[in-house]
């Protein structure tokens, strides 16, 4: 098993472009620009979060969760750098 440190994100979530809550189950959009930060929180706790990334110019470009999970080995995205 894998162990992992929690690290808490240095960003002020008063400097944010947008804040939403999204109820579980609703859909949401919104153009992040190049240097804007996005965060998901997961206010209730035990929650999973189906995301989607695509490139705004270009959606061939796009993020995958599943790729992601297959490269890293682990369930669990970490902030540490290979």
């Amino acid at each position: 098993m894998s162990s992992f440190n929690l690290v808490e994100s240095p960003f002020d979530p008063q400097q944010a472009v947008v804040d939403s809550v999204v109820n579980a189950g609703d859909p949401w959009i919104h153009e992040i620009k190049k240097g804007q930060v996005f965060r998901i929180l997961d206010l209730e706790g035990n929650q999973a979060v189906d995301t989607l990334f695509f490139n705004a110019r270009d959606p061939e470009e796009r993020y995958s969760a599943a790729d992601t999970v297959r490269a890293q080995g682990a369930l669990y995205l970490t902030t540490a750098r290979s």
